[in-house]
């Protein structure tokens, strides 16, 4: 299972099983460091195999990409979390980069359909 926070603390979290979905956990202001920021509506929105290719893609192209990688969560970064079994990893992306702008461009197209 991937999941990904973006620069809101919004959370995506992708299931593979037993369908293909998406589920988007949206900040609300309470837990915002604004108060004020609002993610929208919780959805778990089911996606295609094309779609969910082409996410795995970019968020392991962004994985391999060691030099778009920070040690500290910051504002603005992003988040991607691999759950695999026992283990967790996770890997903070730069603001700003190509590659965030990619995988939260590619989200917010899903969860807009």
């Amino acid at each position: 299972m991937y999941k990904y926070i973006d620069g809101n603390g919004n959370k995506y979290i992708l299931h593979n099983e037993p369908n293909k979905n998406i589920e988007y956990i949206p900040m609300k202001p309470h837990l915002s460091s604004s108060g004020i920021y609002d993610g929208g509506d919780y959805l778990k929105i089911e996606i295609n195999s094309q779609e969910w290719e082409k996410l795995i893609s970019i968020l392991n192209d962004a994985i391999r990409k060691k030099e778009i990688h920070i040690k500290k969560r910051i504002k603005q970064s992003g988040q991607i979390i691999i759950l695999d079994k026992n283990k967790i990893k996770t890997f903070i992306i730069k603001p700003n980069s190509k590659e965030l702008l990619e995988i939260e461009n590619f989200l917010h197209g899903i969860i807009q359909k």
